[in-house]
Order: structure tokens, then C-alpha cells, then sequence
């Protein structure tokens, strides 16, 4: 059977597997275009491991429009536009009115990745948030939410973040009880990847802190495989293993985590009910 007519059989089926018991989930942040597999490859192996809907994101103007043209293409993917604190300082005037353009695509359900990194120390802190308020400002206009990347940049990034008015997600969270009491206090979601699976982890600790309603799984691929898998690349059908692990940390069945999470995720997100 053909690859795509495959693909296409499975989805039909989804809204009927999400009214049986199961492990059904939304990978809530992924690379599809940076995977060394073809994206229609990776989403038809996640869906196969219960992962009915997976959410691209995209990291700087031509990613973010890929992205769109994966998301009009492939059954159960949507996207996200964005310029990654990594190309903070190449952007330009026109990028942020490509990103106000493509926020009117079918597909894309949100802004970002945007947000600050000083762990690797790219751009300097000033062009970092040149950048961020200038996403945070078109957020505003679009109305869509953000995805939000920070990496050891958390006291400026909840100070950027004092502007937005639209949802947050903080995605790859990382943090111990301050940081969640900021962010659980600003109703922000937080995504939770491959990393909070790892013996290091500090966010495993406060996991109980965390508002469950605001509670986001995502892989990050090809980035931060969880530590079942952690020797093979990451890709969206691994989410079940992060899901897995914080389902059973927090006392929760995994098929009443998927739903959980699902649910959140389709809020944020502006998700058709049955994905």
C-alpha cells in the first residue's frame, strides 16, 4: 500500500480511536523539517504510535514558510512562523512583515519560536530582544499565541513577556519552584520535552507544581530524545516515552495524561476538537 494512501486510511480513522481507550497525544513542538527522515514519513510514524496531531515550528522566515506548505499539505500537522533568538541578529524589516503574512495562512496556529538565549551566546542580550518585542508586538496584532524559547535568559524573558497579551507557551521548560511559581502565577503553558525525562533534570522535582491544565508534551525533535530512546535521534513518535514518564510522576493513568494534554494543547493552539 502506498505511503501516502496509508497515511490518509490512518487519519480517517482518528476520530474514532479518540473516543476508545488510549495513549492518544499532540507532540506540541517539533523540527519535521530538520529530521533526517521526510516529514511525511515522521508524521505517519507518529500517528502509528498514537501521536494523532504534531505541531512544526518554525526558526526563522524560510522554515516558517515550509512549515505552512507542510501544514496545508500533510493531514494532521500545523505550524507555527517564527525567528529563533539564534537569527536575532540577520532579521529585518521585511522578515517581520513576511511572519505578519504568513500568520494568515491555514495551518499556522501560532508565533515563534521567538525568545532569548544566553546560554549560547550568539547575539548579544540588546539584539536578542530587539527582536522578541518586535515578535511580542505583532503577536498582539495577530492575536495568536507564542512559542517561546529560553535558554538561561528566564528573569528577561518574564520581563519581555510583561507585554504580551496573548497566550504563552514556554516551550522545553526548564526550571525549578521559582521559576514554575512565575509562570503557573501568569498562566503561561509549559512544554515539557525529552529533557525533563534525564537525571538532571530540575523541573522533575516540581512537577506536582505544575497547573495541569497548562501542562504541554512536545519533543523538540530532532533535539532531546527522551532517555528510553535517548540514544537514537528524536522525532514526534518518541513523545510518548516524556509522556509516559511525567504521566506516572504525577499519579496520573497515561490514556487520562493524553487526553489531558491533548486537551490543552488544542486550547492553546486553536485545534479542531478531533485532531
Amino acid at each position: 500500500m502506498a505511503r501516502g494512501f496509508r497515511l490518509w486510511l490512518y487519519v480517517g480513522f482518528r476520530g474514532w480511536l479518540c473516543q476508545h481507550e488510549g495513549f492518544m497525544l499532540i507532540d506540541s513542538h517539533t523540527h519535521l523539517l530538520r529530521l533526517q527522515i521526510p516529514p511525511e514519513v515522521a508524521v505517519e510514524g507518529a500517528i502509528e504510535a498514537g501521536v494523532l496531531t504534531v505541531v512544526n515550528v518554525g526558526t526563522d522566515v524560510e522554515d516558517s514558510r515550509k512549515g505552512a506548505a507542510l501544514a496545508a499539505a500533510l493531514p494532521s500537522v500545523y505550524s507555527s512562523a517564527g525567528i529563533h533568538p539564534h537569527n536575532a541578529g540577520t532579521y529585518t524589516a521585511p522578515d517581520l512583515e513576511a511572519l505578519a503574512e504568513l500568520s494568515e495562512s491555514p495551518g499556522i496556529v501560532a508565533l515563534g519560536e521567538v525568545g532569548l538565549d544566553y546560554y549560547r551566546g550568539d547575539w548579544s542580550a540588546e539584539i536578542q530582544k530587539a527582536l522578541f518585542e518586535d515578535v511580542i508586538s505583532l503577536a498582539n496584532d495577530t492575536r495568536l499565541p507564542l512559542i517561546i524559547h529560553s535558554r538561561e535568559a528566564f528573569t528577561d524573558t518574564i520581563a519581555c513577556l510583561g507585554y504580551a497579551r496573548v497566550p504563552i507557551v514556554l516551550h522545553c521548560f526548564e526550571g525549578g519552584e521559582q521559576e514554575v511559581r512565575e509562570a503557573v502565577e501568569r498562566g503561561y503553558y509549559l512544554g515539557l520535552a525529552g529533557n525533563v525525562t534525564y537525571k538532571n533534570s530540575r523541573t522533575v522535582h516540581v512537577l506536582e507544581m505544575l497547573d495541569p491544565e497548562r501542562i504541554l508534551i512536545e519533543t523538540d525533535a530532532p533535539y532531546l530524545s527522551p532517555q528510553a530512546v535517548r540514544s537514537k535521534k528524536n522525532e514526534p513518535k518518541y513523545v510518548v516515552h516524556t509522556a509516559r514518564f511525567v504521566a506516572g510522576r504525577i499519579g496520573m493513568r497515561e490514556e487520562e495524561f493524553g487526553a489531558l494534554t491533548s486537551r490543552n494543547a488544542r486550547n492553546v493552539f486553536g485545534l479542531p476538537l478531533q485532531t
